[in-house]
């Protein structure tokens, strides 16, 4: 199940809802003001990496990742 980001129109709160991709899309209350005037977010997402040289950073094969990960 994906998690959503909503932002309140109303209060300006930000927060998150944990929804099954079947639920019918429909207003999702403010926990803090409890107003409905809300607007889904589009957020990133984090994923592994499966080795320590794989990343967002990028890398060479003979030296330390783009980033300056360095290392010594």
């Amino acid at each position: 199940m994906p998690i959503y980001e909503y932002r309140c129109s109303r209060c300006g709160a930000v927060f998150a809802r944990l929804q099954s991709l079947s639920s019918e899309v429909r207003p999702m209350p403010c926990p803090s003001c409890h107003g409905e005037e809300t607007e889904r977010l589009l957020s990133t997402f984090a994923a592994g990496a499966s080795s320590p040289r794989s990343g967002s950073c990028g890398s060479g094969a003979s030296g330390p990742p783009a980033c300056g990960g360095g290392g010594g």
